[in-house]
């Protein structure tokens, strides 16, 4: 039979479990959750931005002036899109590097706990 003390202790030891577990659980919701949201921003913007493109059009374009610009001569509307959304993309990139490092983190140190044990 078991100790008053040991049952104690087998108890946290289960509840510490379990709380580990669901933090892990939710670190990997958060996760898919983040990458799901990245990749619609990603597609929605990417097919929105001809249309933003066109509704800031200064003027008409040739075909040649045109090949690689989105903004006509000093029209800087063009430049500040791309880099608002290169930027967003670099916060939502790293969030997601942290998030992973998280649960790569909480693995490791689950496997070593079990080889403790």
């Amino acid at each position: 039979m078991r100790s008053h003390e040991d049952r104690i202790r087998e108890v946290r030891r289960r509840i510490t479990e379990l709380e580990r577990r669901k933090r892990i659980q939710r670190s990997r919701i958060a996760a898919a959750v983040s990458v799901a949201a990245s990749l619609i921003l990603i597609v929605v913007l990417s097919a929105a931005m001809p249309d933003i493109a066109d509704r800031f059009e200064a003027g008409k374009y040739t075909v040649f002036q045109s090949a690689a610009s989105m903004s006509y001569a000093s029209d800087m509307t063009g430049y500040v899109i791309i880099g608002f959304l290169a930027f967003v993309l670099g916060v939502i990139v790293t969030i997601l590097c942290f998030r992973l490092r998280e649960y790569w983190r909480d693995e490791e140190s689950q496997d070593d706990e079990n080889k403790n044990e």
